[in-house]
């Protein structure tokens, strides 16, 4: 009979140990979870990681650290734009005097547009990438742009900007802030003519990107992504 009392009080202290280690893990575990829970990354980390996709071409990171309000816009932009395109312009005075340079014009604006929605976008209208969600939108467009880039890099390597450095973030409110942004500007090769000597030359240009809370995370409203594929979309324009 003692035996087994022995046995059963073994046993229950036993448990008692047991059940106090695990409150002594858990109380040691349960400061930390929540800190790392309550620390979402900071506005600038988030610029960084920004950068370093757009750098990349890293579209899905995009997507995931930019705000819904930034997709929106862009898919309003990209539909505005292509709009333009097809939209009846006022004629200048040399395109009047000259219909070979007119004509090239319209082939040149009515190419960018086909371009633009059958290769970049896959859709038929302007109309239906209004209707094509924001994530697709900017999903198609950093894959379309990245894939002409590379090609034309293929056949001539072009200078591309010097990327942005992140220097620091001002919070304007909980919900609200503005990372600056800085690069170098490239100056130009040989002596500048001499009617430049005298203008002031920058040697720096600032950017900021505005960052937005969203629940618990900061989010890119995508200020300065996708420059150099702008620059891209620039050179196709005037193509002839």
């Amino acid at each position: 009979m003692t035996h087994r009392t022995t046995t059963a009080d073994s046993v229950a202290s036993s448990r008692r140990g047991q059940a106090a280690l695990a409150w002594v893990v858990l109380a040691a575990l349960a400061p930390a979870l929540p800190a790392q829970q309550q620390r979402p990354a900071p506005p600038e980390r988030v610029a960084r990681m920004v950068l370093q996709a757009d750098s990349a071409g890293d579209w899905a990171t995009l997507l995931r650290l930019a705000h819904p309000e930034a997709l929106t816009r862009f898919r309003s932009l990209q539909a505005f734009q292509i709009q333009m395109l097809g939209a009846d312009w006022p004629e200048t005075e040399a395109m009047r005097s000259d219909s070979t340079a007119q004509a090239r014009w319209h082939r040149t604006r009515a190419r960018q547009e086909r371009y633009m929605l059958d290769s970049v976008f896959q859709v038929p209208t302007v109309d239906s990438l209004t209707r094509t969600s924001p994530d697709s939108v900017f999903a198609r467009w950093v894959r379309g742009m990245r894939s002409a880039a590379d090609s034309t890099e293929a056949a001539q390597p072009r200078r591309r900007r010097p990327p942005y450095r992140v220097v620091g973030a001002v919070r304007a409110s909980d919900t609200l802030a503005y990372v600056v942004m800085e690069r170098p500007v490239e100056q130009p090769l040989g002596p500048l003519p001499e009617m430049f000597r005298d203008f002031p030359h920058e040697t720096r240009q600032t950017d900021v990107m505005v960052m937005r809370r969203r629940g618990r995370e900061w989010k890119s409203m995508l200020d300065g992504v996708g420059e150099s594929a702008l620059d891209l979309d620039a050179e196709m324009v005037h193509e002839e």
